[in-house]
């Protein structure tokens, strides 16, 4: 940027103080706005020297038209001395009663805050107390839970026990009736090998029987051997006796009983 002239800077201070009432009014006037927009008590201290140079410059304009210009820049220097005065005044009275604001809002606050600490504080301990009954519960129904399972589990293994007692009583039962139908058929096969020994004994003295009747019966009527198939009118107790020349194959075998009722006779040569 190009470095300006010193004059220029001197035209600049020559206009503000040529212009320096309407400056200070402007800077009243934005010094009353930004307090209304910030509350801040600066601005309305800015006010006062404004308003002392503003009434310099006035009274300067005022007694360079009229030629006395001493006598109304003391008059305008004393008529600004008091309205600073009252500005002060105003100002301080503005700023005491802005403490008390803040004092009162301070007040407020802190009751609001204390008033919000101590609902805070209820809140907590009610959510504490809540807490602590929804841990009692949930621990009661733990506990309720808890006896309900051991419960269960004792009547499961109370089932499981009596079901084991029945499985071994049916177990006792079924190895009774197996070992008393292994006892039965024991004693069926001893009845039944009992009975076929008898059956034996009695076929045995049967046989003995018979083979003694027979022998009784061969003592008593022997069997004889007729040649020519029956037809010789002698028989033979043997064959060995007979001739050489006989034919076995004809020969018929009867008891002598039998050979006798038909008219034979017993050999000569035998």
């Amino acid at each position: 940027m190009k470095k300006k002239k010193w004059w220029y800077y001197a035209l600049w201070i020559f206009a503000i103080l040529l212009f320096l009432p309407f400056v200070c009014v402007y800077g009243v006037y934005r010094s009353i706005i930004n307090f209304k927009k910030s509350k801040n008590l600066l601005w309305l201290f800015a006010i006062v020297p404004l308003l002392f140079f503003g009434s310099a410059g006035v009274a300067g304009y005022v007694g360079a038209f009229t030629g006395d210009g001493n006598t109304r820049i003391e008059q305008t220097t004393s008529s600004s001395s008091s309205k600073d005065k009252d500005v002060e005044k105003k100002a301080k009275a503005s700023k005491e009663a802005e403490t008390a604001k803040k004092s009162k809002a301070a007040k407020k606050a802190e009751a609001t805050k204390k008033s919000k600490a101590a609902k805070k504080a209820e809140a907590a301990k009610k959510a504490e107390a809540t807490k602590k009954a929804e841990a009692a519960k949930k621990a009661e129904a733990t506990k309720k839970a808890e006896v309900a399972k051991q419960a269960e589990a004792a009547k499961q293994a109370e089932a499981a026990r009596q079901a084991e007692a029945a499985k071994q009583a049916e177990a006792a039962k079924q190895a009774e009736a197996a070992k008393q139908a292994e006892a039965a058929r024991q004693a069926e096969a001893a009845k039944q090998a009992e009975a076929a020994r008898q059956a034996e004994a009695a076929k045995q003295a049967e046989a003995a029987r018979q083979a003694e009747a027979a022998a009784q019966a061969q003592a008593n009527d022997p069997i004889v051997f007729v040649t020519g198939n029956g037809s010789s009118d002698v028989y033979w107790y043997g064959t060995s006796s007979m001739p050489g020349n006989t034919n076995m194959n004809n020969i018929v075998q009867m008891h002598e009983s039998e050979a006798k009722a038909q008219g034979k006779r017993h050999s000569l040569k035998e």
